[in-house]
């Protein structure tokens, strides 16, 4: 399933200021949500529209691999990954509370 992420830049500058608008299941909603925020906003800001695929994995390469099959390898110790995953998935339920 493809989403479209709005996001927002000051004078269409990512490195002054950027703030996340939402994301989408359709790319008129997405930039119907845009526009909308570019008035509001008095044209100071533009609004970028990014499109992915749900639950897609990371499709940049190394050797071969996809980023994720990479790391479990090569960057940390066996099951650190998996580890450091689920800590921050905790953590993130934690917040909610």
């Amino acid at each position: 399933m493809k989403t479209y992420t709005v996001l927002v830049n000051r004078g269409g500058d990512a490195e002054k200021h950027t703030y996340f608008v939402g994301v989408y299941g359709d790319l008129v909603s997405a930039y119907r949500a845009a526009i909308a925020e570019e008035y509001w906003r008095g044209g100071k800001y533009d609004c970028v529209v990014h499109e992915s695929e749900l639950n897609a994995e990371n499709l940049c390469e190394i050797d071969g691999e996809n980023i994720e099959e990479w790391c479990e390898k090569y960057c940390l110790p066996d099951g650190a990954y998996a580890i450091d995953v689920m800590t921050r998935v905790n953590q993130h339920y934690e917040d909610m509370r």
